[in-house]
């Protein structure tokens, strides 16, 4: 998802284009490559790669495993920021179960899909894969619980061919990581949720993505600028990040609190660093239609003011004292 105010618009336009979105779209393949090898060379017998994005956020999950055994996935992991993350995978399905996702649509959410068929059965089993960016679940289910829904483009990429004389072969497993691509493209649709700030409705325009709701970070340090969790934004030259301000009132700069129109056609992950009063943290943010938007809860753990979710008002309620 995507860039983040107007009075930053050339700087990240240039900064995104020239390094950022490359960087977020390409950073996690020599890293990719590199842990692969390291798992295959501590254990070829796992061999196997999947590449996959359960949560369509842009940035691949991996997993190596061997095939044909019941809890047959070595490991886990994606990119975090700057970082490869472990991800915590199950211990019920086997490795296959993965090689063949499907992709249901049911009331704008997606329900992906596993399907593998044990050794030695012709039963085939299918299960619903949840990841939250940190732990794969699944849980086991029937065709019925799936086949009244449209199903939606997906692919994942799966791969053997690794060892070369009983060792992981780096060229093999890099040709492999670099054939992977972003075909699972990122979905934002019109928020349609409440936003009250202390008890009162403010409007102010926002994104849905992968059932979170999404705001550009001027617009909610303009809408706290006179609060106890007021803040400042700016963009630092030097750094070519986003840096934030705790305690400070905004300073505005003009077109805050625009209106935000039609279905996100553009939607990336956007890798800009963030700096909180001078420290870096690691948020996700997502670049969509020409600007950055945040998750509200993240923005509220970086400044300090509670989010809550009202289901029955649809509405975030964000409490500042």
């Amino acid at each position: 998802m995507k860039k983040i105010i107007s009075a930053f618009t050339a700087a990240i336009m240039i900064c995104s284009t020239c390094c950022v979105n490359s960087f977020a779209a390409e950073s996690w393949r020599e890293a990719f490559v590199t842990r692969i090898m390291k798992i295959m060379s501590s254990d070829p017998a796992y061999n196997e790669v999947v590449i996959t994005d359960l949560d369509r956020n842009g940035v691949p999950e991996a997993f190596v495993m061997q095939d044909g055994i019941n809890g047959g996935i070595k490991a886990g992991f994606t990119m975090s920021g700057s970082t490869v993350s472990a991800i915590e995978t199950p211990n019920n399905i086997i490795g296959s179960c993965l090689k063949d996702i499907t992709v249901y649509e049911k009331d704008g959410k997606y329900i992906f899909v596993g399907r593998e068929i044990p050794r030695y059965s012709s039963v085939i089993n299918l299960y619903k894969l949840m990841f939250d960016g940190q732990k794969l679940t699944t849980e086991k289910i029937l065709k019925e619980y799936v086949s009244p829904y449209p199903t939606i483009p997906y692919v994942d990429m799966y791969g053997n061919d690794f060892l070369s004389n009983g060792y992981p072969n780096r060229a093999k497993i890099k040709n492999f990581v670099d054939r992977y691509e972003g075909i699972n493209s990122l979905t934002a649709t019109n928020s349609n949720a409440k936003l009250l700030i202390d008890g009162t409705d403010v409007e102010v325009s926002g994104y849905t993505v992968n059932d979170s709701n999404y705001y550009k970070l001027r617009d909610i340090a303009i809408l706290l600028r006179t609060t106890n969790s007021r803040f400042d934004v700016a963009w630092d030259e030097n750094l070519s990040a986003i840096t934030i301000s705790k305690g400070e009132k905004y300073t505005i700069v003009g077109g805050e609190l625009s209106h935000e129109n039609g279905t996100a056609l553009n939607v990336e992950q956007n890798s800009a660093p963030v700096y909180v009063d001078g420290e870096e943290k690691e948020v996700l943010s997502y670049n969509i239609n020409g600007n950055t938007f945040f998750k509200i809860r993240d923005i509220g753990e970086m400044v300090g003011f509670s989010v809550d979710w009202d289901g029955e008002e649809q509405a975030v309620i964000i409490r500042t004292e």
